[in-house]
């Protein structure tokens, strides 16, 4: 499973588990994030959109990039992505956990 599906199944199982690593830091631990989170709160809708798709973007870039400059396999290329995909949704407040525990409340 070394191809793109390996890099797609990776990259899910990755921003899974980081998302939920990342909410119990941010909500139950110690608020990592919470100032991040406060700062881009403030921000018009339409500047969020930009500055969330920036990241995702540059997080695509660097992910591609080290693959082409490290030869890194795309399962480990899919982890970054999942990792850095997490970390950016966690600071816009977006969290896959975060919208889950929000409805079931």
């Amino acid at each position: 499973m070394e191809g793109v599906w390996g890099m797609i199944i990776a990259t899910i199982l990755s921003r899974l588990i980081f998302s939920f690593l990342f909410y119990i830091l941010n909500y139950k631990t110690c608020g990592v994030f919470e100032s991040m989170q406060r700062d881009l709160g403030k921000l018009s809708n339409i500047n969020r959109r930009i500055l969330n798709f920036a990241g995702h973007a540059l997080a695509i870039s660097i992910t591609v990039l080290l693959g082409i400059r490290l030869g890194i396999s795309r399962v480990v290329a899919g982890l970054i992505l999942g990792f850095l995909s997490a970390l950016i949704d966690i600071c816009f407040g977006d969290s896959i956990i975060g919208n889950v525990t929000n409805k079931n409340e």
